[in-house]
C-alpha cells in the first residue's frame, strides 16, 4: 500500500495534521515519520508513526482497513507496547 501513495499524504491523514496544528501550534509535528525501538528478542524494528508530535513525544496512528487482519493488529499492538515502553504516547484513531 504505501508504494501506490507515491509520498503523498492521505486526506484524513492531512486534516488531522491540520487540526493538530491549529491546537499545538508550538509543537513540532511530523507527518510519516519513522521511529526506532528494540523489541523483546533485541531486534531493531521500526514504526513510521502517521503524524507524530515531537514536542509531546506522542504517535498519532491512522488506522484504515488494511489494519483490520489479524497480522496487522498484532504487528500494531506489538508496536504499541514498544513504544510506550520507550516513554510515547500511541494514539490510535480509526479511520473505516
Amino acid at each position: 500500500m504505501r508504494e501506490n501513495r507515491n509520498n503523498q499524504f492521505r486526506p484524513e491523514q492531512q486534516e488531522l495534521y491540520k487540526q493538530l496544528r491549529a491546537t499545538r501550534a508550538n509543537s513540532t509535528l511530523l507527518m510519516e515519520y519513522t521511529i526506532k525501538y528494540t523489541n523483546e528478542q533485541g531486534t531493531d524494528m521500526v514504526a513510521i508513526g502517521d503524524i507524530v508530535d515531537l514536542t509531546r513525544k506522542e504517535v498519532f496512528r491512522l488506522n484504515g482497513e488494511i489494519h483490520n487482519t489479524n497480522r496487522s493488529e498484532i504487528k500494531d499492538w506489538e508496536q504499541k507496547v514498544y513504544l510506550e515502553m520507550d516513554g510515547w504516547k500511541v494514539t490510535d484513531i480509526d479511520t473505516c
